[in-house]
């Protein structure tokens, strides 16, 4: 399902440059928006976990997993993916590699969760995410390569 998502024309962004960790919301949520897969206040919900519950979202080093919640403008199942020129900060957290994700209900965050925790748990997987450099290697990998 990561793969499939990803595809979508527009959803995985390289050489992001911004200045913060808000930004970079910003800037993952633009073709979700674009594609009316979330409404505005889904990006606002994003940010607000991260507000209330601090750097949870870096679950690995440099790898961060932005969401919000199901009844937040959620309208399509999306997923973006951005590429950092530079890191940006949560707190101490180093973000280089960066998803948003936008799940219709509590199942499907479930499922897309689980799914990720494979794609984390793969060395290879999280070095390639890390780099940023081989688009086709990490798609492969989240469509079964693992």
């Amino acid at each position: 399902m990561l793969s499939a998502l990803l595809k979508k024309e527009g959803h995985i962004l390289s050489d992001v440059s911004c200045d913060t960790w808000e930004e970079l919301v910003d800037i993952l949520a633009g073709p979700m928006v674009a594609e009316g897969s979330v409404e505005p206040e889904f990006i606002d919900s994003a940010k607000e976990a991260v507000i209330q519950f601090g750097p949870y979202v870096v679950l690995i080093e440099d790898i961060a997993f932005f969401h919000g919640r199901p009844d937040a403008g959620v309208n399509n199942l999306a997923m973006t993916l951005a590429f950092l020129k530079e890191p940006v900060y949560i707190k101490e957290k180093r973000i280089k590699t960066a998803f948003l994700f936008a799940a219709v209900d509590n199942d499907s965050h479930i499922d897309l969760l689980k799914e990720l925790s494979e794609v984390l748990n793969d060395d290879e997987c999280v070095e390639l995410l890390i780099s940023g450099n081989d688009i086709n290697g990490i798609l492969n990998k989240m469509n079964g390569g693992l």
